[in-house]
């Protein structure tokens, strides 16, 4: 190995760990941006999308993995709240990515459209892609649930059961998770 990438390996080890997190920070940044404006569409099925769109590359690369090795390696009990944090978002990147049989069925480098992600197995509707939804939300909205309304003045609908509840739901849980915690390390 030459001379400086030893003391460039060196240097990772046993630099400032304020440094090590510095070096994310714009990523964090641009990752806070895309995650808000995913927070505020107002159609999850095509937030779900989006959010999907961002996760999956920083899951192909690792997330922030490597800065989290580094970090765990300098730690002596200074860094367990950033750690935590960089720990969360990999869950995120983890529950939020690829999976063959998930809602992302996508490969690893491949670009995601709405024709890649599923949506339903849920209140006993068949599972369909995001495209499919999109392209059929008017005629959904009409789709009156009587079975699971309990409002009659407000009546669930098929296109809430998949938009509001189980998009809905995963979207939010995800965007607020991912920005709480690039809040934690923003604040470091």
């Amino acid at each position: 190995m030459k001379r400086s990438k030893i003391v460039a390996f060196l240097r990772s080890f046993f630099g400032p760990p304020k440094r090590d997190l510095k070096k994310i920070v714009p990523q964090l940044e641009k990752l806070q941006k895309q995650i808000k404006n995913v927070a505020s569409m107002p159609n999850s099925v095509g937030a779900i999308v989006r959010l999907f769109q961002i996760i999956s590359p920083l899951q192909d690369v690792g997330g922030f993995s490597q800065t989290m090795f580094i970090l765990q390696a300098k730690n002596h009990g200074q860094l367990d709240k950033i750690i935590g944090a960089l720990n969360a978002l990999q869950k995120h990147f983890e529950n939020a990515g690829r999976c063959e049989y998930g809602m992302n069925r996508t490969q690893k480098g491949q670009p995601i459209t709405p024709d890649d992600v599923w949506l339903g197995n849920v209140y006993g509707i068949w599972t369909n892609t995001a495209q499919y939804w999109l392209e059929r939300q008017e005629e959904l909205e009409k789709q009156f649930r009587l079975d699971l309304s309990k409002d009659p003045k407000n009546p669930v609908t098929t296109w809430y059961c998949i938009n509001n509840y189980q998009a809905g739901r995963f979207v939010k849980s995800h965007t607020d998770g991912i920005l709480e915690n690039i809040k934690i390390l923003l604040a470091a």
